[in-house]
């Protein structure tokens, strides 16, 4: 199409006026009433075609022509034409078109799957201890008005089991420092939980549930793994993808009291994923292995949980998978 009428705008005021829209050796004419404008075709540029829609023609003194798809300029030598031509022509074509939104869609889930979890990893073992603890802090006093009450094991009681714990910690490496504190919750019931900063919180009914010490050693050596592996920040972190990547870009999260206020109800509601209890049960049946603790404490007292607690009640196995889903201790 050689001829077509069109509408011009000469980018300073709203108003649009229709003109005729001719093409003379290699020469863009516009008339109409007010209007008698002409172009050579390469100081011009036409919007690549897009089915039927009408297409804007861009003009260099800050004007533009909106005319009919149909309406096509001769095809300029530039590299920008030539891409733009080479664009059109692919859109043209359904096959390269569904191509194209299987590798985009491909693309989205290789960064959910892999990107994300990669990224927040990274991010958590770099974030600030100070900025973690209070995080941890935050986290511990929402936990404390909403669902956990004050321990009432004895102060000889918490001293025992205290120092089988920081048996533990040294065991794990030469910088650890973790701390132990006791609450209790007869609403969430047999647990123990890691929080930034490296504080896990055991509860009273985890360690009457237990049938010695050992039990509990093996839970904390578990809840250890978690800690050391930063995954309760890290899950964190995958809930929010925006946050990851502000975080990745500025070094750290710009306010930690964003993802604190989220954390008491993660903690006592989310489960970890297979790949961080695989990693948290290694760490912690390894760390065994160093105490001269038996394994197979760890595997009873989840046993006993499922057999006391079920799957549709609070504690220990709420938020963390049942005993037949990570299998028998590992080598």
């Amino acid at each position: 199409m050689r001829e077509a009428a069109g509408t011009y705008h000469d980018g300073r005021v709203s108003h649009a006026r229709p003109v005729h829209v001719s093409l003379t050796d290699g020469v863009l004419n516009l008339r109409g009433d007010g209007v008698a404008l002409s172009y050579p075709v390469n100081v011009v540029r036409q919007e690549p075609r897009l089915g039927d829609l009408p297409r804007r023609i861009d003009l260099p003194d800050g004007g533009s022509c909106v005319v009919p798809a149909a309406f096509e300029l001769p095809l300029s030598t530039s590299p920008v034409a030539r891409v733009d031509q080479w664009v059109t022509n692919l859109e043209g074509r359904w096959h390269v078109a569904a191509l194209a939104a299987v590798v985009v869609l491909g693309f989205l889930w290789g960064a959910i799957v892999f990107g994300v979890p990669a990224l927040s990893k990274q991010v958590a073992l770099r974030m600030s201890p100070t900025l973690e603890e209070q995080m941890g802090q935050q986290t511990l006093s929402a936990l404390d008005r909403i669902a956990l009450k004050p321990t009432t094991l004895t102060a000889e009681r918490q001293a025992a089991l205290t120092a089988r714990f920081a048996r533990l910690v040294q065991l794990t490496s030469a910088d650890a420092h973790y701390t132990l504190l006791f609450r209790a919750s007869p609403a969430v019931g047999p647990n123990a939980f890691a929080l930034p900063g490296g504080t896990i919180v055991l509860l009273d009914e985890l360690v009457a549930l237990a049938e010695n010490d050992d039990e509990i050693m093996a839970v904390l050596a578990h809840e250890i793994g978690h800690l050391y592996e930063r995954h309760t920040m890290r899950l964190v972190l995958q809930t929010s993808v925006a946050g990851v990547l502000v975080a990745a870009v500025v070094g750290d999260v710009l306010s930690a009291s964003s993802y604190a206020a989220a954390l008491p109800a993660f903690l006592l509601q989310a489960r970890y994923s297979r790949e961080f209890e695989t990693e948290a049960d290694d760490f912690g049946l390894h760390l065994l292995d160093r105490a001269g603790i038996d394994r197979e404490h760890f595997i009873r007292l989840l046993t006993r949980l499922e057999k006391g607690h079920g799957s549709g009640l609070p504690g220990f196995l709420s938020t963390h998978p049942r005993t037949s889903e990570r299998g028998r201790s590992r080598q």
